[in-house]
């Protein structure tokens, strides 16, 4: 058997560490997997050896009981060698099988494993491929951060102030420009070439992110026509039928498919090729 190449700990379902679990299953990579809901990872040992602890454990580590930040609650439990390896105490984190190194955002754990893989042209050809590639992360990070806040507020059980909406609709409108207008003028089969690439992948995690969490609010309080989705479903085609290819690949909807069905997320971007 072939041994396992990196270690995740993240949290479950998370659209995000699809970036990962794709280019591994693309590249050959073999990764270990440790992972939980998010409201249980309260209940684990944030480590390298992340592993869930028992009422019983959780007062050995009194000492490293830490206020959750952004999309958790209540104290979660970091080890000193944690917050080394992982300064942000954030997850998903990766790390060498030593446990020496920490890589912590979801583009740069994507980044190594597709430079652990066989398939050097998934993270382009050349010095100029690599480094658009690198853009297009980039602008899906930026589109990431300036929707989260809307995103987490739709679980608020708050009312959502206007600018709050108008934000993220706003990132949401650039980011998806940029996306059609590539597809659009660029005749090429993906964004960057002929071949797929990470920066494919990363922006099938980042849309389907969005996608996840307003979807599955909106359909909870059913309110989907008011989703930043249903104002501009017709406004990027291109972009939604490239979002229907890229699913429909076998290492997508290996990890993707069952939780977008579920959240409802098919239905409402009209997937069709089952």
């Amino acid at each position: 058997m072939k041994k396992n190449q990196i270690r995740i700990f993240t949290y479950l379902p998370n659209p995000r560490i699809w970036k990962a679990l794709v280019v591994a299953d693309i590249q050959g990579v073999n990764i270990e997997l440790r992972s939980d809901s998010p409201k249980n990872l309260k209940n684990w040992l944030w480590d390298f050896n992340a592993i869930p602890l028992s009422e019983k454990d959780k007062k050995l580590f009194d000492n490293s009981n830490i206020k959750a930040q952004k999309g958790f609650k209540g104290n979660l439990i970091k080890t000193e060698k944690f917050l080394k390896l992982n300064p942000y105490g954030t997850v998903p984190v990766a790390f060498n099988m030593s446990g020496s190194i920490g890589i912590f955002e979801s583009n740069s754990i994507l980044r190594v494993i597709a430079r652990l893989g066989k398939k050097r042209k998934i993270y382009g050809k050349n010095a100029f491929d690599k480094s658009l590639i690198d853009s297009y992360l980039d602008a899906c990070l930026v589109f990431a951060t300036l929707t989260q806040n809307y995103t987490l507020a739709l679980y608020s059980n708050k009312k959502i102030s206007k600018q709050l909406i108008d934000m993220a609709e706003n990132a949401y409108s650039i980011f998806l420009n940029g996306i059609e207008k590539n597809l659009k003028e660029n005749r090429k089969k993906y964004l960057v070439s002929n071949n797929l690439t990470i920066a494919d992948i990363c922006f099938f995690a980042e849309l389907s992110q969005f996608l996840f969490y307003e979807t599955k609010a909106m359909r909870y309080l059913r309110k989907e026509k008011e989703s930043i989705f249903y104002k501009n479903k017709k406004k990027y085609k291109l972009s939604y039928s490239f979002f229907c290819k890229l699913l429909a690949h076998k290492s997508f909807k290996k990890f993707a498919y069952r939780d977008l069905y579920e959240t409802g997320v098919l239905r409402t971007i009209n997937f069709k090729n089952i």
